[in-house]
């Protein structure tokens, strides 16, 4: 079976207890976004393109093409031009860069 993406997804690895990371897939749209503050702040990390898989491959991996005109302006928003993603047990996990160290952000469909 083809796996959908498209819907709302939140990390599953966040080291914070009142902070994660969000993503919400839409047409060919990949939007994530940093949650603060349990919730009550929201800040623009990625908008970009997003190919859905088409076959049922157990391992999908897309580069994602950064949306400049969403993410200049936000100020946490990555500046990479393109970004890598994978979907694989029912997870899709991205790297996110801050200050010089690099984790990888795993997220579950909500």
């Amino acid at each position: 079976m083809i796996p959908d993406l498209a819907g709302d997804w939140k990390q599953n690895n966040s080291a914070s207890d009142d902070g994660w990371m969000t993503a919400a897939i839409s047409g060919n749209t990949i939007t994530a976004n940093f949650v603060t503050d349990n919730g009550d702040t929201t800040s623009l990390f990625w908008v970009g393109t997003f190919t859905p898989p088409t076959d049922d491959t157990t391992r999908y991996t897309w580069t994602s093409t950064r949306d400049t005109a969403a993410t200049d302006t936000a100020l946490l928003a990555s500046t990479d031009a393109t970004k890598d993603f994978t979907y694989e047990n029912d997870e899709i996990s991205f790297p996110v860069s801050i200050a010089g160290s690099t984790a990888t952000v795993r997220l579950s469909k909500q």
